[in-house]
């Protein structure tokens, strides 16, 4: 792996963070996901080099050039941080399908969180398309099967099914204590990641959450009662069980899980 190869990956990884950025303010505005570049300050289009992914912030200043408006600075973070995983994954995995893959999961990982931060809403289309492409992926994916998937899945999906019933149940008041779309984002974790390393993602979600809701509340930027979109939280961990899960998994002892569970089925 050469410093030439990477640094196409990462020009990949810019442009591909540019695309989840449009395609969340598409899906948000319930625009289509196809047609002319235009603002997202304002009705006017935009340039192809405004549109470029980073640089076109920065020649602009962080301000459109045509209204003056400024930029939301996740734009460019979106992209570096796409761009990030997926030089990460070039570096763990190097050419072939799971490479592929598992930059097509992350990326779907970093559309779901930017949506469910920005707008707090988690897209069906988008766990859809992520779902069959997890399905794919368990068949051609070294150390994946089916089995290993739909455990995965199940383990995940029943585990939050139960916990949006019991939130229902027990906040009857609110209307979404615990969203549905949740649910579906947890079925599609567990195709991705198989099991058992989705129960470590399952762990490790709710210490990003509460690592993130104390932050905003030292910080100010949110009080106690404040809706909290937690599939952020959730999509996090599973990059980082897809990313690097060796020392997670080491850590939450899963292969001493698969042992045990290995050992009371055979």
């Amino acid at each position: 792996m050469g410093p030439i190869y990477l640094s196409l990956v990462i020009v990949l990884g810019l442009f591909l963070g540019s695309l989840i950025n449009l395609v969340s303010t598409r899906l948000s505005a319930q625009k289509p996901l196809f047609g002319p570049l235009g603002c997202t300050r304002g009705k006017h289009g935009i340039s192809v080099v405004q549109a470029l992914p980073l640089l076109g912030f920065l020649a602009q200043g962080g301000k459109c050039s045509v209204c003056g408006k400024k930029l939301s600075l996740a734009y460019p973070v979106t992209e570096l941080l796409t761009a990030s995983l997926i030089a990460g994954l070039f570096w763990l995995d190097g050419w072939g399908l799971p490479f592929l893959f598992h930059s097509v999961y992350a990326a779907i990982l970093i559309l779901v969180l930017v949506i469910d931060w920005k707008h707090r809403d988690i897209y069906f289309s988008v766990i859809i398309a992520g779902s069959i492409l997890a399905l794919m992926g368990l068949f051609v994916l070294p150390g994946m099967d089916l089995t290993s998937g739909l455990v995965g899945a199940g383990v995940a999906g029943g585990f939050f099914l139960v916990a949006y019933l019991l939130a229902r149940l027990i906040f009857p008041h609110i209307e979404e204590p615990l969203g549905l779309g949740d649910v579906l984002l947890a079925l599609m974790m567990g195709l991705m990641l198989g099991f058992p390393n989705i129960v470590g993602a399952l762990l490790v979600g709710p210490l990003i959450a509460g690592i993130v809701a104390i932050s905003l509340l030292v910080s100010r930027r949110s009080k106690i009662g404040d809706f909290m979109p937690y599939g952020v939280s959730l999509c996090a961990a599973t990059i980082l069980f897809l990313v690097y899960p060796a020392p997670f998994a080491e850590a939450l002892r899963l292969p001493a899980l698969m042992v045990l569970l290995g050992g009371i089925f055979h």
